[in-house]
């Protein structure tokens, strides 16, 4: 009586985990063949079609080497490639849409899953450059005139997004390797609840052009956590841009957004937000993540006229290295730049702005600048060590370590600045240089000039207003720790700082108003 009983118990329970589990279809049941070359394009549209009969289910690419002209998911369907697993994509596919190789729109509760990989089967070629890159125009000019070689890479043959999804909702990609995607990795546009969880993604770090990893281009409530990710281009990036990248398209916000515990590695920006900027962005968390050989650590590049604010970048450690010339950046931790894509662009704004806890060895000057009058709002960046070290290639282009431009409430907490006295660079000027900053706050800066022997300043303020000064320190070797200037210098207080390892711990400039700092020196 008793096995019986427990006999029928093991009954139910089986028949519970079947009516639980979804459906598995093997594409090789759907006549793939396992063997690279052969197209498989059908078989695994044969196997989504079955799979939408049944409501959904799993998709299953078991070990072996699959040529597919691309594949298109579906509500509830789930794309598992097996560990041993290989997709290749083969492109074109004239009737295949919208440049994607895995494609989904309108779907519901899709996923790319499994411990394979997916090919994009990129290629490139190194030749002339075509002049075309106006967001590097001087560093163009540096290259020209350093003798550096005027080649870089190009795509060749056809191109397409590793992963496109168009205003989907319920997107899970787990686990699974991309390699060599022709353009970005992945772009989710206008989706919603988003996990994207232990990826790996490379691209090649030379040649791979325009080979993003992941991008969320107006994605809401998105989370992508575990990640490595080594690409040519941006690791991973923030967007609110059209579908077809017109000024004038439809767009979305991007907004509620975490980014956290991910290695990176990037010939561009590791964590970036732009270009594209016609819906806000915003209510975004990068936290917990290793940069290391980056060619810039944290970008916000605003152009076309959105708001990004409420940004937080925290508990990162970071090593940048200087790319080519072609390549956006020069090894900085942050760039952040306010600008207008052309003349009729509407002017955005990038405000609310949070870095915290960050040691990086950087090679660049690290700039918050704006371009079209309009100031950058409320930034504040504390406990932050930046170490100076030589720039890689011959187009040196570094001054100062960090350079803020048209800022309206700046607060600077715990910021240290320490220069490579083995290997100085000749260019290198100030730790700090602030320009028409207003309402800020400088407190317990570690800094000097790059050279012992320089006249530059360890901090240089220009036409700054309604400062308070405070708790900084000047290192051994300073010779002028802060010189103030300009005619539009206003308001400034200068107290408890510790600056006698400095030897000016004050210069203004004798043209500045009457009464425009109040200095205590320490006792």
């Amino acid at each position: 009586m008793i096995i019986k009983y427990l006999f029928s118990f093991f009954l139910l329970f089986l028949s519970t985990v079947a009516i639980g589990s979804p459906p598995i279809y093997n594409i090789r049941e759907y006549g793939a063949t396992g063997q690279k070359g052969d197209d498989a394009t059908g078989a695994i549209a044969n196997a989504i079609a079955a799979a939408r009969t049944t409501n959904g289910g799993v998709v299953q690419v078991p070990p072996g080497h699959y040529t597919c002209l691309g594949i298109v998911l579906h509500d509830n369907i789930t794309l598992q490639v097996d560990a041993g697993a290989i997709l290749y994509a083969d492109l074109p596919n004239p009737a295949f849409k919208a440049d994607g190789f895995i494609y989904a729109e309108n779907a519901t509760n899709i996923a790319i899953t499994g411990r394979g990989k997916i090919d994009g089967q990129a290629k490139y070629q190194w030749t002339d450059y075509n002049y075309g890159d106006v967001e590097i125009a001087k560093e163009v000019e540096i290259a020209k005139k350093a003798g550096v070689e005027m080649k870089r890479s190009y795509r060749v043959g056809n191109s397409a997004f590793g992963v496109l999804f168009k205003e989907c909702t319920g997107i899970t990609i787990d686990d699974v390797t991309f390699e060599n995607t022709s353009l970005w990795c992945m772009r989710i546009w206008g989706c919603q609840q988003v996990k994207i969880r232990g990826v790996t993604i490379t691209s090649d770090l030379k040649m791979g052009v325009n080979s993003d990893g992941i991008d969320l281009d107006g994605t809401s409530n998105a989370h992508i956590s575990g990640c490595i990710i080594s690409t040519g281009d941006d690791a991973i990036c923030l967007k609110s841009g059209s579908w077809d990248f017109k000024p004038s398209g439809k767009s979305y916000p991007t907004e509620n957004i975490v980014v956290d515990n991910c290695i990176l590695t990037s010939s561009s920006t590791a964590l970036m937000i732009g270009t594209e900027t016609l819906s806000p962005i915003r209510h975004v968390i990068f936290s917990n993540c290793v940069i290391r050989d980056a060619n810039k650590g944290m970008g916000i590049n605003v152009q076309d006229g959105a708001t990004v604010s409420d940004i937080k970048f925290s508990n990162l450690t970071i090593d940048l290295h200087r790319r080519h010339w072609n390549w956006w950046g020069d090894a900085e931790v942050f760039y952040f730049v306010l600008k207008k894509r052309n003349p009729t662009s509407a002017v955005g704004a990038i405000k609310n702005i949070t870095i915290d806890n960050v040691i990086a060895h950087a090679q660049g000057t690290s700039r918050i600048i704006t371009t079209v009058g309009k100031p950058l709002e409320n930034i504040r960046i504390a406990n932050v060590q930046v170490f100076m070290e030589p720039e890689a290639t011959p187009d040196k282009r570094t001054a100062h370590a960090m350079r803020f431009e048209g800022v309206d409430g700046l607060t600077l907490d715990n910021i240290a600045v320490r220069w490579n006295d083995e290997k100085p660079e000749p260019g290198w000027q100030s730790g700090l240089v602030l320009t028409n900053v207003s309402n800020f706050r400088l407190r317990d800066i570690s800094a000097r000039q790059a050279h012992k022997t320089s006249d530059w300043p360890a901090l240089l303020l220009t036409d700054c207003r309604n400062g308070i000064i405070n708790e900084c320190v000047a290192q051994p070797g300073t010779n002028q720790f802060l010189r103030i200037g300009g005619a539009n210098t206003r308001n400034l207080m200068i107290h408890t700082n510790y600056l006698k390892n400095a030897r000016t711990p004050l210069l203004s400039d004798k043209t500045l108003p009457k009464n425009t700092i109040a200095y205590t020196p320490f006792p």
